[in-house]
């Protein structure tokens, strides 16, 4: 009997106004192996994690309307615990991140290796203390 095995992708919801990068971090993401939806600001974020559920969050602080921080905080309350990275390219603004919910926090910019690892140790349950780089 052969039994069918459903491989679900791990879903990153990617929130950065900067389009560019935007599109930078979800080819980075995608060519790991998983799947991104992406949003460009904290409601648009938000509407599309109740469409999709994603197993992680990776949000830019500083966005116009609806900044990051109050994504995280949002995330945290809808969705429990799921990871949620914080990045910004100012540390100034990356240091209370954990208070407010996160689990991490990347200083911009980063290399695609610190990205990833991040990533995975989140997914595999790693408890890290987000400091800024």
């Amino acid at each position: 009997m052969v039994r069918a095995v459903r491989f679900t992708m791990t879903c990153v919801l990617l929130i950065e106004d900067d389009e560019d990068l935007r599109f930078a971090l979800a080819g980075v993401l995608t060519s790991a192996g998983y799947e991104v939806c992406e949003a460009e600001d904290g409601a648009a974020a938000l509407r599309e994690a109740e469409r999709r559920r994603p197993d992680m969050v990776v949000t830019d602080i500083v966005m116009d309307g609806m900044e990051g921080i109050a994504v995280i905080m949002a995330a945290r309350e809808k969705f429990g615990d799921i990871p949620i990275v914080a990045m910004s390219g100012n540390s100034r603004y990356l240091e209370n991140c954990e208070k407010l919910g996160a689990d991490a926090a990347l200083l911009k910019p980063f290399s695609r290796e610190t990205l990833l690892n991040l990533l995975r140790a989140l997914l595999k349950g790693d408890k890290l203390t987000p400091q800024p780089s």
